[in-house]
Parts: structure tokens; sequence; C-alpha cells
């Protein structure tokens, strides 16, 4: 295993690392917003390619709206009108989509320049956030390590503690494509999630406060199932989220996540700590960029973030993602790249 790091562009200090192992797959960094820029690993016939999405132009990570590879926080997903209470106290978010925040504020983590330190075959990013960020309370420390195995496997570890009660959720927003350097969509990709329950959203992708058996619903993957199949249904839930899944999912107790691409042969198992996963088929996806040679379009990769429920600081039916001090925030998402058997 070795980690490279190049310095790939003066402004800011933006910094490569490449992470590669002893079969040749590889992982590549960014420090801005402790983003996931490449997962090589191979196909069923060994040809090694990249596996997420990710700008053909360095440049469009200093302007990245659909968060390719970033990792969001303090919370990801929605917080109903930018506002939660806590402990007494009533606090007010930035508000940067519509009158609701998303992802941490414009100026999340996501945009942010992480400190780093390689020790032997991880990547260890740390980001200080002060008290008042974008409205949050308390001062947190945070550090995400990276770590990519010989058996192509990717860990994410986050760890963070607080100066005060806040809350807490980050996640990552890699857009996974397991055809390689993005040669097709993700609808002929095969999905199956242990997840029994998903949490139903209004017309403007907050949640109702509840959590809704998947049986006789277009949101069971009990089973495995192509994700077309989501993406061309008739259904007023998937209508409202942009024809496709934007949609928080509560996983079973040590429930794991499967994609399945049947030409190219290869598939990603995820398994997290977290208790949900919000499952999102890139419905939204376009601009004036590039991936691997392409404009960018709906269905082009699907994200995986696994945390806790969206704006659950405002949901009590929901798991708690506050944070306080003497506390110490340790979760795990762990990406497996294998072949289909």
């Amino acid at each position: 295993m070795a980690i490279e790091t190049n310095e790939i562009k003066q402004q800011e200090q933006l910094l490569s690392f490449t992470m590669k192992n002893k079969n040749g797959a590889e992982v590549e960094i960014l420090n801005r917003g402790a983003t996931i820029r490449a997962i090589r690993v191979p196909d069923r016939e060994g040809k090694i390619e990249n596996v997420v999405l990710a700008f053909d132009a360095i440049e469009d990570y200093f302007d990245n709206p659909h968060y390719l590879g970033a990792t969001v926080g303090r919370v990801g997903g929605r917080i109903g009108h930018g506002a939660f209470a806590l402990d007494g106290m009533n606090y007010v978010l930035e508000q940067n989509q519509g009158p609701h925040h998303i992802h941490g504020g414009r100026k999340g983590w996501s945009s942010r320049i992480w400190e780093h330190q390689v020790e032997g075959n991880r990547l260890i990013l740390s980001l200080h956030s002060p008290a008042g960020e974008n409205g949050y309370p308390g001062t947190v420390d945070v550090t995400l390590t990276f770590d990519w195995s010989d058996e192509n496997v990717l860990t994410l570890t986050y760890e963070a503690e607080t100066t005060a009660a806040t809350p807490l959720s980050p996640t990552n927003h890699t857009y996974f494509n397991l055809t390689g350097e993005a040669k097709g969509t993700i609808e002929q990709h095969l999905l199956q999630m242990d997840a029994p329950c998903y949490v139903p959203l209004d017309e403007e992708a907050l949640p109702l406060g509840e959590l809704v058996r998947v049986d006789g619903t277009p949101f069971d993957f009990r089973e495995k199932r192509p994700l077309h199949e989501v993406t061309h249904a008739i259904d007023e839930e998937l209508t409202l989220a942009g024809n496709g899944l934007d949609h928080p999912f509560l996983l079973k107790e040590n429930g794991r996540i499967v994609l399945d691409e049947p030409i190219s042969g290869r598939r990603l198992t995820v398994e997290t700590s977290q208790p949900g996963v919000v499952v999102y088929t890139g419905n939204h996806l376009d601009g004036d960029f590039t991936v691997a040679g392409r404009k960018p379009t709906a269905y082009l990769g699907i994200c995986f973030e696994t945390q806790g429920l969206p704006d659950a600081i405002n949901q009590p039916e929901f798991p708690s993602v506050v944070l306080r001090p003497g506390e110490h925030y340790r979760k795990e998402t762990l990406f497996h790249f294998s072949s289909i058997d």
C-alpha cells in the first residue's frame, strides 16, 4: 500500500492523495471537502476503471453544487426552515435551499480545506468547526480517516467532539456508477438493501416525521431490483423527488446495501454503523461541466449517504443526532468492491 500526495492547484493549496493497494486498485481524495475524486477498481475481466463521478476539470471542485464526492456537515440532508430548538435554546441556520438548510450550508464542510496527516496506509483529514459556523452551536473538531485495503475495501471513520450540544450527522456524497468511467446510467444496476422502513417526504423534500414499512411500496429493496423500476415508476412520491429516489431509509441493524452492475460484473457492498441512508439516484444532475468526457444527465450516478435521518433534530420520533460535551462521536462506513459471483 502506498499514498502519493500531489499539489494540483495553487489556489487554496488544493491537494490530491492517491491510495494504492497491492492489486493496482486505488482511491483518490482531495483535501477540499474531504472529497472522493476516484475509486479505480477492476471489472470481472480485470480492467481497472473509475466507478465514481468526478469532474474532468479540477477547477470545477471550487464550485460543486451537486456535492460530487464531497463530505458534507455538520448535518447531511435538510433541516426544515433552517431552525431547531435544543436544550431550551432556539437556533437559526443559514437557509441555502429556499427556506431550508441543507448539507451544512453554502460554506459547509464540503467547501473547506481539511488538514491532512498520513499514518502508514491511512489518510487522516481533520477540520475545526468554530461555534456559530453557519448558525450551529458549539465548537466541533472532527477527523475523517480513509483506509484502503488490499481487499478493495474503503473504510471511512468519522470522529468528533464538541464544546456544546449540537446536531452532528456528517456523510459523504459520492456518486457511484459501476459501469466504469460513466459509460452508461445506473438504471440497469441492481439494488438490494436491508431496509424495512423508509421516510416519506413532502413536496419540499422534508420528512413527514414518520417511518413507513416498505411492504407493498416502490421503496421495497429487500429483494434485488433494477433501478429503472423506480426511475420510470408511476408513483407520486417518486415524481415529487424528480422521478427517482431521494429518500431516507432506516437500515436493519447490521444491514447491508448491495449494488450490482451486470455487464461489468462489479459489486459494491456498503456496511455502516449509521442508522440510516439517503439513497439518491441523481435525478437532478445537470450543469456546464463534463464527467468522463460527457455532459451530466439524470441517473448518471447513485449516492448512498449513510447518516442519521434528515431533519432528525426536529423529528422526535427519529434517532437522535445530538452530540454533547464529553461524548465521543464515532461512525464508520465501509465500501467493499468485488465481483458478482
